[in-house]
């Protein structure tokens, strides 16, 4: 290949062509989740601001905070802005990421979906949108392609199919080789194990439709770090599972270590080396992460400024009317345990009611859990991601999420208002994905 790829860290890599090199989703040291992640191995200062002399362009997938690293850009934002990189970032409806960047000074091109967007002479830029807030990135340089899939969901035949559709055959695929989410709770290993099948049937469908030459895994470089979540570790994917299981096409995975290259002038020296690399890694990790304990009145406070968050941006009359008539349950009052208070909180943004209760929970969180969903407009999307919760009732979870999602929508522009129920296909979506769950958990 012409074009080089060099690994920095889980989904991290910069491709170049020599003229332009483009940094993808830079974290390299810290928490991410809500102290629910940590990576495998953090990148010193001394070398990324060493790596960063390199870059013209950073390219951020989406947001969540292992692509999307608020603590990189504030820490590192003079050092960009003085080398004048320019940030590329899918263009939003809610410019949240675009208006962060910029207050940090830094300069932001928006990338249409799904358009060519033309970086120098020979290399160009494709977006491609998937699912409410991720994307992929297809670079051409050279007569190459390079498609990074990172974390997208480009799994069944159809999405296989549109996906072909705009990059064709590529060279170099780079995708997401293990789970990244919550996948039941201590008692259900099945499902992680399912998941972690699922991966490997996903990269065998990716490499059939794409056909390319070489086959980077990443993104998956992190492990569940906290004491609420390590055990969700128990049926990760690792490196040379992914050797050992991709038997018909192990001549097209390239497992790399931090600051490996393949392409250009760089021979890559198989890979073994890398292999024991991630075998130690992994065998070290261990939680660091613990939940301090908020008191009730301090939850209390939080939950009333959570409600008026969600009164402002939602039709709250329509609200207590599909809470009323509509036939999947939602916006009811949701129950929560909190395990280190030892008790059962009952909470309704409805009728803003807010209090203890003898009632049996649908789910199990520590107050802290509970506390940063109140805080964050992002918190249950965390929560779903860092898994530091159990289910207690038998859907507990399907039913929570119809009540604690509403927020989620809130950040991807999706208001509860009239127009909203007219939008059958965002609608489709989110019910398809609890129907997922929710036969997971009764499996």
């Amino acid at each position: 290949m012409k074009t080089s790829i060099q690994f920095i860290n889980h989904a991290s890599v910069i491709i170049s062509d020599g003229k332009t090199s483009v940094l993808s989703d830079p974290w390299y040291s810290g928490d991410a989740f809500n102290k629910g992640w940590n990576l495998l191995q953090e990148i010193p200062s001394h070398k990324v601001l060493k790596m960063l002399k390199g870059i013209t362009h950073i390219w951020i997938s989406h947001e969540h905070p292992d692509h999307f690293s608020i603590s990189f850009f504030k820490s590192f934002a003079k050092k960009i802005k003085d080398l004048s990189i320019k940030i590329l970032f899918q263009k939003t409806t809610d410019k949240r990421v675009l208006k962060f960047l910029s207050a940090q000074g830094l300069d932001v091109q928006e990338l249409e979906f799904n358009q060519r967007t033309l970086i120098n002479t020979d290399f160009t830029v494709t977006c491609i949108k998937d699912g409410f807030y991720d994307s992929a990135l297809l670079i051409e340089t050279y007569d190459e392609k390079i498609l990074n899939l990172n974390d997208c969901e480009v799994t069944a035949e159809n999405r296989l199919n549109e996906v072909f559709l705009i990059t064709g055959e590529v060279d170099v695929l780079l995708t997401q080789f293990s789970y990244a989410a919550w996948k039941g709770g201590r008692e259900n290993k099945r499902w992680r194990e399912e998941a972690a099948a699922e991966k490997i049937t996903t990269m065998k469908a990716q490499i059939g439709k794409f056909n390319p030459k070489m086959v980077i895994p990443f993104a998956s470089f992190f492990y569940f770090s906290n004491t609420e979540n390590f055990y969700l570790n128990d049926a990760a994917n690792k490196p040379r599972d992914i050797v050992s299981k991709l038997e018909n096409d192990v001549h097209k995975i390239l497992i790399m270590a931090p600051f490996d290259k393949v392409g250009g002038d760089n021979d890559f020296l198989g890979n073994e080396t890398a292999l024991s690399f991630w075998d130690k890694k992994y065998s070290e990790a261990e939680p660091i992460n613990k939940y301090k304990t908020i008191n009730v009145e301090q939850l209390a406070e939080s939950f009333y400024k959570y409600c008026e968050k969600i009164y402002k941006n939602n039709n709250m009359y329509l609200v207590k009317i599909l809470r009323t008539l509509s036939p999947i349950k939602v916006f009811k009052p949701c129950l929560v345990h909190l395990n280190d208070l030892d008790i059962t909180i009952k909470f309704d943004y409805v009728n803003k009611l807010f209090q203890e209760t003898n009632e049996e929970a649908l789910i199990s969180m520590q107050s802290q859990s509970l506390n940063f969903i109140f805080n964050n407009s992002f918190g249950f999307d965390t929560l779903t991601v860092n898994g530091c919760f159990e289910e207690v009732a038998k859907n507990g979870f399907v039913s929570a999420t119809k009540t604690l999602a509403i927020e989620n929508l809130n950040n991807l522009g999706i208001k509860i208002e009239v127009k909203t129920l007219f939008k059958f296909s965002i609608i489709k979506l989110f019910l398809m994905r609890l129907y997922r769950v929710a036969r997971k958990l009764d499996e």
